[in-house]
């Protein structure tokens, strides 16, 4: 059975939203699921890269569109879950 494909592209609000939960609900053919972000998924999101999540039947790309760097750091810092690595972050490209 091939899995679906979902693109989520993290703008300010769902990327901030997605910071101080630490996790994405899924909304599949089983119902709800929580996809939670490690502080290693957040790392790959923060820097521009694509994390790729197999949840039930579907495939979950999330995507960070282009806010910033001062902005994406500014974000992290005010996370309870992840504002140790806001200092860390930088892009690699």
């Amino acid at each position: 059975m091939e899995k679906n494909e979902i693109r989520i592209l993290l703008n300010e609000p769902n990327f901030t939203q997605l910071c101080k939960t630490g996790f994405y609900t899924h909304r599949g053919e089983f119902g709800k699921t929580d996809v939670y972000i490690t502080k290693a998924d957040m790392k790959e999101i923060a820097t521009g890269k694509i994390l790729t999540k197999e949840v039930d039947d579907s495939v979950i790309k999330f995507a960070l569109s282009d806010i910033g760097l001062v902005l994406i750091r500014e974000i992290l810092r005010r996370s309870p879950i992840y504002s140790e690595m806001a200092s860390d972050i930088e892009f690699n490209k």
